[in-house]
């Protein structure tokens, strides 16, 4: 689906990386956690990870969390590594008034879809993307857009 990183329409799984920076009396932590390509998983893992490692030891409480910071990393990147590349092109998903005109015929019937028990976002997109002759990232955005104007509306 859509890589809640870069927002290209690839491969994406769910994975979270942790980042520590230990100062004497306090620390500096942040992640990054969501639906991510493997471009993205690769840049954030290395990123996050190598700071981590050298900067996560200075101070008492990141001495002690750095290594638990680390192992998390390491072992969610292993677990991404079978996933399937990013094809080379992979862009970010863009909805023209075509491919609303195709889509909100079938919001209602997609919606209704999302909420009977067991069905998957990324199944049902999936399926109407090739019934409407349009990608999931493009039903995703249209999701969206719907979405924020009922928000809106409140």
């Amino acid at each position: 689906m859509l890589c809640q990183c870069c927002g290209i329409e690839a491969p994406t799984k769910q994975t979270a990386f942790y980042q520590n920076i230990g100062a004497l009396v306090m620390r500096f932590s942040r992640s990054v956690n969501g639906n991510l390509c493997k471009n993205c998983i690769h840049k954030n893992f290395w990123k996050m990870t190598l700071t981590t490692l050298f900067l996560g030891w200075w101070g008492m409480i990141s001495f002690i969390v750095t290594p638990f910071f680390l192992l998390n990393n390491i072992v969610r990147y292993l677990v991404a590594l079978p996933m399937p590349p990013v094809p080379p092109d992979a862009t970010v998903p863009r909805l023209t008034k075509s491919d609303r005109e195709k889509i909100a015929p079938h919001v209602a019937d997609f919606i209704q879809r999302l909420n009977e028990e067991g069905s998957n976002f990324e199944e049902v997109a999936e399926e109407y993307s090739q019934r409407l002759g349009v990608t999931p990232g493009q039903i995703t955005l249209a999701i969206r857009e719907i979405a924020s104007l009922v928000e809106a509306e409140k």
